[in-house]
């Protein structure tokens, strides 16, 4: 027996009602299709009128109806889908939740273009907290990742040529661009006033993260954030002062991107006071560490200065003592040098003099 729902939705004016029909056989979901419409009697009546439509011919309508989906549907189901939504990342999350609040959520997946993709970018970039183009080139990216995905993994029909016809257009009118090039370099000062504030903020009562360890750590080793508090003390060799980085990011590759870096002595000095509360040597969370640096950088007024940047003043750090390109990508992890020189050596002429 088909089974009707009808969601309210909050929209930024007023609200839409997202009416889904839904057959079932022994607890396997049959068939299924939902769209969106301005009024619930509207949904309502839609709703019923596939109910009906099923019921007069039979299993040929729901076949039918079964290659259509919503974007916005087919957004819920990439973000629920156990293989899609593995290792999705939290920014990846985020954008494609807020997508499913826009136009182009209401956009059937078979029936999308280039032009519903430009249309979608330009109401963003004219929103009143204007994003950057750069911002909304994610939910370009993000979006073709889930329409890719439509047929081979959900069995409906989606366009995936719409993307490639409309990015030329999207990159050329700058309603997309890549983020820049980050070549923040902080100061000595700003780096003593960063570790006064952390040292303060470590200091209070309720704080239990060794805030300053993990700074110099972040910098000793070039390490990001995740993999500080991802190393465990089973992956830490005091013997041959190394420490083995699990899983390390690569673009091509998620999982088996073990890396073993050498470790300076003030590295291993850190590594061996800490407490051994669980398997992992830094066993807190790494969101809670990025924000308490962020208030810390507010609390100090330093400006644009984000933690990843330390990851870069530490490659800085290690062309300064002497060691090679070659040799820093060792332990950065970068498989692609070029980007370890464009991005991290961050060094002036001056220091190239002292050297």
């Amino acid at each position: 027996m088909p089974k009707i729902t009808i969601e309210k939705i909050k929209l930024k004016k007023g609200f839409s009602y997202k009416a889904r029909v839904r057959v079932t056989k022994n607890g396997l979901r049959m068939f299924e299709k939902s769209k969106t419409l301005a009024t619930k009697s509207a949904a309502t009546k839609w709703a019923k009128d596939l109910i009906q439509a099923i019921n007069n011919d039979g299993l040929s309508t729901m076949k039918d109806s079964k290659k259509k989906i919503l974007i916005g549907d087919l957004i819920t189901l990439y973000l629920n889908d156990s293989v899609t939504s593995k290792n999705l990342g939290r920014s990846k999350s985020a954008v494609l939740r807020r997508l499913r609040s826009y136009d182009i959520a209401l956009v059937q997946a078979d029936e999308l273009t280039a032009t519903d993709l430009v249309r979608h970018c330009r109401v963003r970039l004219n929103e009143p907290s204007a994003p950057l183009p750069q911002t909304v080139y994610h939910d370009i990216t993000y979006l073709r990742s889930v329409i890719n995905v439509a047929g081979p993994m959900f069995g409906y029909d989606a366009n995936i040529h719409a993307h490639n016809e409309a990015i030329p257009t999207l990159v050329k009118y700058e309603l997309i661009g890549r983020s820049d090039k980050r070549d923040r370099r902080p100061t000595p000062q700003e780096l003593e006033l960063a570790l006064e504030g952390l040292h303060r903020r470590q200091s209070h009562r309720a704080s239990h993260i060794p805030l300053v360890d993990i700074f110099h750590i972040s910098i000793s080793t070039c390490m990001r954030l995740g993999e500080i508090t991802r190393v465990t003390w089973d992956d830490f060799d005091e013997n041959t002062a190394t420490l083995t980085i699990r899983d390390r990011k690569d673009p091509r590759n998620k999982k088996g991107n073990h890396c073993t870096i050498p470790l300076f002595p003030e590295a291993v000095e850190i590594i061996i006071r800490q407490l051994k509360l669980t398997e992992k040597i830094f066993p807190y969370n790494a969101q809670s560490i990025g924000a308490a640096w962020q208030q810390v950088c507010k609390d100090q007024n330093i400006e644009d200065l984000h933690y990843h940047d330390l990851r870069a003043e530490g490659a800085c750090r290690l062309f300064e003592r002497g060691l090679n390109i070659v040799e820093i990508s060792k332990i950065t992890g970068h498989r692609d040098i070029n980007v370890l020189n464009n991005i991290y050596l961050r060094v002036g002429v001056a220091d190239l003099h002292k050297r």
